[in-house]
């Protein structure tokens, strides 16, 4: 499910893009739902990047399911190679390590809030509405979607003026039944549309 490389990624061949990054940074996200079998690959593969990747800083979007199971494999690193992106300050504050970066749309400047709402709706159009009535209104009940999907956009595309890089690569736990729905399948497409690297479990689990 990679379309930046038509060849089957392997771990090598993936180390080897990495590694030419001076300080790559890697999406570890997917879907709130992962069955409990899964979840050891998903600690493994953490382990895995962090030890073969020294330098690299891994992203989430701070959710329950894959994001927390991801980064409880990186128990072991420093908080400093850690980025937490929130739909909003404050959200699901117990699962952030301290000393880790935290950042939410809400602290870009307005030229890249701008811009981070234009790629939201590039990547899925039919979000466009939602978006003007968030404008309008701020979050509330009607609109809060709107504020995880600005979160998910600006994990890929990032905010230099927060010290935001953009990503780098983007490795996914996806519900097999529904790999392009909700927050995860949005996430995706944005990767995509912005050339970044998509791994799903279809490739990932066989570098385990």
């Amino acid at each position: 499910m990679n379309n930046a490389n038509p060849a089957e990624p392997t771990l090598s061949s993936f180390l080897e893009q990495a590694r030419r990054r001076r300080r790559p940074v890697i999406l570890l996200e997917g879907t709130r739902k992962v069955p409990e079998q899964a979840v050891a690959a998903l600690h493994r593969l953490a382990v895995l990047l962090a030890e073969e990747l020294p330098k690299a800083v891994f992203r989430s979007g701070n959710a329950e399911g894959s994001d927390t199971h991801f980064f409880q494999g990186l128990a072991a690193a420093p908080p400093e190679r850690l980025e937490y992106i929130l739909p909003f300050p404050g959200s699901g504050k117990r699962r952030i390590r301290a000393g880790a970066l935290v950042a939410s749309p809400d602290m870009a400047t307005a030229e890249e809030f701008s811009a981070i709402a234009g790629d939201t709706v590039t990547a899925s159009p039919a979000t466009e509405s939602l978006l003007r009535l968030f404008a309008a209104h701020g979050r509330n009940r009607v609109t809060a979607k709107a504020a995880y999907l600005l979160r998910d956009t600006m994990k890929v595309a990032g905010a230099s003026s927060i010290g935001l890089a953009p990503a780098d690569f983007g490795f996914f736990f996806v519900n097999p039944e529904a790999p392009r729905a909700g927050g995860t399948g949005h996430t995706i497409r944005v990767c995509r549309a912005m050339q970044v690297p998509v791994f799903t479990q279809d490739e990932w689990e066989k570098w385990l």
